[in-house]
C-alpha cells in the first residue's frame, strides 16, 4: 500500500491511548479506502476509553459531537475524531439513536456500521480487524449492509443513498439482499434532511461509475422519495439509455444540467425560462446554494446554444464561462466517439480545440474585463445620467467585441467621444 502516510501520522495517538490502559484502533472508510489503495482523508479512531478520559489524555480538543461519545483532538497540526465504542439504542426518527450506550467490546461497536465495507478495524501496527468479512466484499466489490439491511436503514434511513454513492463512488455492486431492503424502506429517506441527501447525490453524480449508482437509485425507488426528481424519472432513464458511462462527469452541477437539458429536449420543451424556474425550484427543494443554481443554469444555456445551432458566432463565447465551454465541449465530443445516442442530432462536430481557439481569440470574456468602468467614465465623461453609464459601457463592450477598438483605457475612451451619441 502507498497510502499508510495518515496513519503513521496517527499512530502515536493510538499508542498514548494504549499506554492508558485503553483499547484504540483506526477505523471506517480510512480503512476501507486504505485496503482499495485510495487517497486517504479523515482518520477516524475508536477507543474503549470514555469522552472524559480521552479529554484528559488530549487537553488540545474540541467537543463536538460529545453526546454521542465523540472528541476532536487536534494533534501534531492535524484534528481527529476520536469516538468511545458504543451501541445505539432505536431510532424514532430514523436518523439519531435515542440513547448512545458506552461499551467496551470493538466488535458491538462496529455492528451498529452502515455497511461491512465500512465495518473495518485496524491496529498501530496495520493488521485488518474484520467481523463481517469487509474484506472479502471489497475483494468482490460489493456492498453488504451488516447484520439486518432493514435494522441499519431504520437506523439512519440515509444509509440507503449512501448505498448507491457507494456503487457509484467505488463501482461496486449492491449485494441483493440489501438492495431489496433498500427497495423496500426506500419512502424511510422522506424523514432525513434534504442537505444530507443532496450530499450524497452530488457525490453520486461523480462518481467513478455514475450510472451504476444512478441505475440503483431508479431501481429501488429512492427517487420517489426525494423533493422533485419523479417528474425527470424518464429523463434520468434516457440519460442511461443514452450515454457512456465511463466517461466521469465533471461535477455535480454539470450533471444536474446535463438531466435538465435532457428533459428540455425529451419533452419537446422550447421556452428556456421554463427550464431556468425548473432549476431554481430544484435548487429550492434541495437546498442548494445559489451558487450552484446559477452554475447549473449556465451549463443549462450551454448544452442548449451548443446543441441548436450549427455555426457559432464570436459573440457566442462572450460571458460564458471557458471551463464550462470546454467541459460541455469535451463531453459531446466523447460521447460522439463512444457511438451513444445523446448527441446522435448534434448540430456541428464537438471540437474542444476549436473552442479554445474562439476563446482565445475574444478580446473581452465579460463585462468585468473592460478597460474602463463607471468610475472611469464619470471622471473622464461626465454623461448626465446614470443610465447614460451603462448605455457607454454597453456601446464599448460591443465595439471591443466586433474588434473596432482595442480593450485600453485611452482608445476606449477617444472611440467613446468620438463615436458615440447620446440617446
Amino acid at each position: 500500500m502507498t497510502n499508510a502516510r495518515e496513519f503513521e501520522q496517527a499512530a502515536p495517538i493510538l499508542a498514548i491511548l494504549h499506554d492508558a490502559g485503553y483499547e484504540a484502533y483506526f477505523v471506517g472508510g480510512a480503512v476501507r479506502d486504505y485496503l482499495l489503495d485510495l487517497p486517504i482523508h479523515d482518520v477516524d479512531i475508536a477507543t474503549s476509553a470514555y469522552p472524559a478520559e480521552v479529554q484528559a489524555l488530549f487537553p488540545r480538543h474540541f467537543d463536538v459531537g460529545i453526546e454521542h461519545g465523540t472528541i476532536m483532538v487536534w494533534f501534531e497540526g492535524e484534528t481527529y475524531e476520536i469516538t468511545t465504542f458504543r451501541t445505539e439504542s432505536t431510532y424514532q426518527d430514523f436518523r439519531r439513536p435515542d440513547k448512545v450506550t458506552f461499551v467496551q467490546n470493538l466488535e458491538e461497536d462496529l455492528l451498529r456500521r452502515d455497511f461491512t465495507i465500512n465495518a473495518l478495524a485496524m491496529t498501530d501496527q496495520m493488521t485488518i480487524v474484520d467481523y463481517f468479512d469487509g474484506k472479502t466484499d471489497l475483494k468482490e466489490e460489493i456492498i453488504r449492509a451488516v447484520g439486518v439491511p432493514h435494522d441499519r436503514f431504520h437506523e439512519d434511513g440515509l444509509r440507503m443513498m449512501r448505498g448507491v454513492r457507494f456503487a457509484s463512488q467505488l463501482d461496486f455492486d449492491i449485494e441483493d439482499k440489501t438492495l431489496l431492503a433498500i427497495e423496500e424502506n426506500a419512502a424511510i429517506l422522506e424523514h432525513i434532511a434534504v442537505e444530507r441527501i443532496t450530499v450524497e447525490m452530488n457525490k453520486l453524480w461523480i462518481g467513478k461509475n455514475w450510472q451504476k449508482g444512478l441505475a440503483y437509485f431508479l431501481k429501488s425507488g429512492l427517487y420517489l422519495h426525494v423533493p422533485v426528481l419523479s417528474d425527470y424519472a424518464t429523463s434520468l432513464q434516457l440519460l442511461l439509455d443514452e450515454t457512456e458511462g465511463e466517461q466521469a462527469l465533471a461535477n455535480a452541477e454539470f450533471a444536474w444540467s446535463l438531466m435538465f437539458w435532457r428533459h428540455f429536449v425529451q419533452s419537446g420543451a422550447s421556452d428556456l425560462q421554463d427550464s431556468h424556474k425548473a432549476i431554481r425550484q430544484l435548487g429550492k427543494a434541495w437546498k442548494m446554494s445559489n451558487q450552484a443554481v446559477d452554475d447549473i443554469t449556465a451549463y443549462f444555456d450551454i448544452w442548449h446554444l451548443r446543441t441548436s445551432k450549427a455555426s457559432w458566432d464570436l459573440a457566442d463565447y462572450y460571458g460564458k464561462d471557458p471551463e464550462k465551454l470546454l467541459a460541455v465541449e469535451g463531453y459531446m465530443q466523447d460521447q460522439v466517439a463512444s457511438g451513444k445516442s445523446l448527441f446522435a442530432d448534434l448540430a456541428s462536430s464537438a471540437d474542444p480545440m476549436k473552442v479554445q481557439t474562439e476563446i482565445d481569440r475574444l478580446p473581452i470574456h465579460s463585462l468585468k474585463e473592460l478597460a474602463v468602468n463607471g468610475r472611469v467614465i464619470i471622471a473622464q465623461i461626465n454623461p448626465d445620467n446614470k443610465r447614460e453609464i451603462g448605455l457607454m459601457l454597453s456601446f464599448l463592450e460591443a465595439a471591443v467585441l466586433d474588434l473596432k477598438v482595442v480593450n485600453e483605457e485611452a482608445a476606449l475612451l477617444t472611440y467613446l467621444r468620438e463615436h458615440y451619441q447620446a440617446n
